[in-house]
């Protein structure tokens, strides 16, 4: 069975690097060659940015795939087009081909991987579908990573900070030398907000490669809640997306979007970008699963995701707020328990488990020297830990769940097929 097969690639180590991605893609005829697509590296803000390239695209009406990680309900999210994950039988198919290629190749190359799997099968299916714009998402770094192939009109970075260090290297200049790996020649390159030092490296690299920096806050701006830049000036208050940094990542959005236009030779319209604000979606991040009380979801996975979650929590002014928090073992959950009993001194933090299908989730022993009974104690059951706090009477009272993607992804198809406890 396909499925099976897909299955069994998860627990084949991921491999850094181009050159079995490159023989992947020349025996499946390169499906990459002739794409026009962006490719969006960044510590975070690239899922939300690319699911808005893809709704301006939609609205000046391309035909647009979208290839971004990981997932939430379904794998098959990964591959979109035109904004809806790939229907079931387009993406066996696509997985069928991608197996016969393994099979020709295994004596020299061995099983595929996971990501190296989907990788290939997002190239297919954006060649089969003649799709008039490709959006790529990096999967780790750049430099190193197997969406790092072909030669897309526009890259972008969308922000810099400290993840991933046992791959990436333990400095921002180091980390931005990976996004920036992704640069290609003659391109533009979107820079989301980032420091001088990662700028400066950003510029160096791009200046070696020929291609010309767009950089925020210089090139374009975000002013009152409003994208500008030499030509056009886009308000943004309509933006379906929560939390005060996405409007830096729709800002960066419309540049990449802009630019990808100018090089295809079309131009970007105001007024199909602000329609397509109020529609975008992006599951996970900042979602509201329920009003009052008010219970949100924020897959804040390392410590500059929960520096923006720490804002717009602290934003919401006299609240009675509880954060419930899980993660794999294998991230440094430590400093982001640390930085939150920092950032959150009244706040109550519930730490919990999950059952992630790739990887340990943080048992009890795992933070027991984080439990005080004051402020900060650990419960099995998230389902119990939320379906407590839902049903609350109290219209003041907030419950925060965080940490890693696949802690929320678990949370929301649980969440999906809750029955409320009855009074």
């Amino acid at each position: 069975m396909i499925q099976e097969w897909l299955k069994k690639s998860e627990s084949i180590p991921r491999k850094h690097g181009l050159y079995r991605m490159e023989a992947i893609l020349e025996a499946l005829g390169n499906p990459e060659r002739g794409l026009k697509s962006i490719h969006i590296a960044g510590t975070n803000g690239k899922g939300s940015t690319a699911a808005m390239v893809t709704a301006f695209a939609k609205a000046h009406g391309l035909r647009v795939g979208t290839f971004t990680s990981p997932h939430m309900d379904s794998i098959r999210e990964r591959i979109q087009l035109d904004g809806v994950p790939l229907g079931e039988e387009s993406f066996w198919q696509a997985a069928s081909v991608v197996i016969e290629v393994e099979n020709r190749l295994f004596e020299e190359w061995g099983a595929f991987n996971y990501f190296e799997i989907l990788t290939a099968m997002m190239f297919v299916v954006f060649q089969q579908e003649a799709v008039d714009l490709a959006i790529i998402e990096v999967g780790i770094g750049g430099l190193l990573d197997n969406t790092n192939v072909g030669h897309p009109l526009v890259s972008v970075i969308t922000t810099i900070g400290l993840d991933h260090q046992d791959l990436l290297g333990s400095t921002l200049e180091e980390i931005t030398a990976q996004k920036a790996g992704i640069i290609k020649s003659g391109q533009q390159v979107v820079v989301g907000p980032v420091t001088r030092e990662c700028m400066d490296v950003i510029r160096e690299i791009a200046s070696e490669k020929g291609a010309t920096v767009q950089a925020f806050g210089e090139d374009f701006s975000l002013v009152e809640d409003s994208y500008q830049d030499t030509v056009l000036t886009i308000s943004l208050k309509q933006l379906a997306l929560n939390g005060a940094f996405q409007k830096e990542n729709a800002t960066v959005a419309i540049r990449a979007f802009r630019a990808w236009m100018e090089a295809t030779g079309r131009s970007a319209q105001a007024e199909f970008i602000e329609a397509a604000l109020p529609v975008v979606s992006w599951p996970g991040r900042m979602e509201v699963l329920q009003d009052t009380p008010l219970v949100m979801i924020d897959g804040a996975h390392n410590l500059p995701a929960i520096e923006r979650l720490v804002q717009n929590m602290t934003a919401h002014v006299g609240k009675k707020q509880t954060l419930l928090f899980s993660a794999l073992t294998r991230k440094d959950s430590q400093q982001m328990l640390l930085r939150l009993q920092e950032a959150l001194p009244d706040v109550n933090i519930i730490l919990t488990s999950f059952h992630p299908s790739r990887g340990m989730s943080i048992a009890r022993s795992d933070v027991e020297a984080y439990l005080d009974s004051r402020k900060i104690s650990y419960e099995e059951s998230f389902e119990d830990v939320i379906d407590r706090f839902a049903s609350s009477t109290e219209d003041k009272s907030e419950l925060w769940v965080t940490g890693s993607l696949y802690f929320i992804a678990e949370v929301r198809h649980w969440w999906k097929n809750r029955k409320p406890k009855e009074e």
